[in-house]
């Protein structure tokens, strides 16, 4: 049984737990093909076994890390707030991290975060301007969402802060998604 929870350190520290934290961690900063199974647990403070035991191998992980990231998506899409730190912290840098692997996998989570996008857009009470192209319009969605923790480092650099710049734009994200970005229709033709 899998089970889909918080992967903030202050809610749960299970060894189960601290090996998906390990795991958020090495997949961000090794890549998922470098991080090894005794990496992630030397992370986690456990055994390799231990991991194992849990999880069965390094793919079983990663599956869990992605359905974490993808049922905090979908609580956020239902109304849900999620901590704006295990955003930041966690899952934007994995996200940003892994979805580029030439991996299954990736293509897997990549695919579910487009669906979860086209289902928003395709709820009417969701308060999303359906695009003529509504599945161009998810995938636009889910590379916008990603783009600031793509350019993590130039955004801390240029607000001088770590995590600075993510938390200063998160607002101008937030009207140009709800105001929209232009006073007029000038880039239609551009289309």
């Amino acid at each position: 049984m899998r089970t889909v929870a918080s992967t903030d350190p202050r809610a749960d520290r299970t060894a189960r737990a601290r090996i998906v934290d390990a795991a958020f961690a090495c997949f961000t900063t090794a890549g998922y093909a470098s991080a090894s199974v005794r990496q992630i647990a030397a992370a986690a403070d456990v055994s390799p076994a231990l991991l194992t035991h849990h999880f069965g191998s390094k793919a079983a992980l990663r599956e869990e890390c992605d359905a974490r990231v993808e049922s905090a998506i979908s609580a956020k899409l239902a109304g849900e707030r999620a901590p704006l730190d295990v955003v930041i912290e966690t899952f934007g840098p994995y996200l940003a991290a892994t979805l580029d692997d030439d991996t299954d996998s990736a293509r897997r989570l990549f695919a579910r975060l487009v669906a979860l996008a086209r289902a928003a857009i395709d709820d009417p009470g969701s308060g999303i301007r359906p695009a003529e192209d509504r599945d161009g319009q998810a995938v636009a969605l889910v590379v916008l969402g990603l783009a600031p923790f793509a350019w993590r480092r130039r955004l801390d650099e240029w607000a001088e802060g770590t995590d600075a710049g993510i938390r200063r734009i998160a607002g101008p994200l937030a009207e140009v998604f709800t105001r929209g970005f232009m006073a007029d229709a000038r880039l239609e033709d551009a289309r």
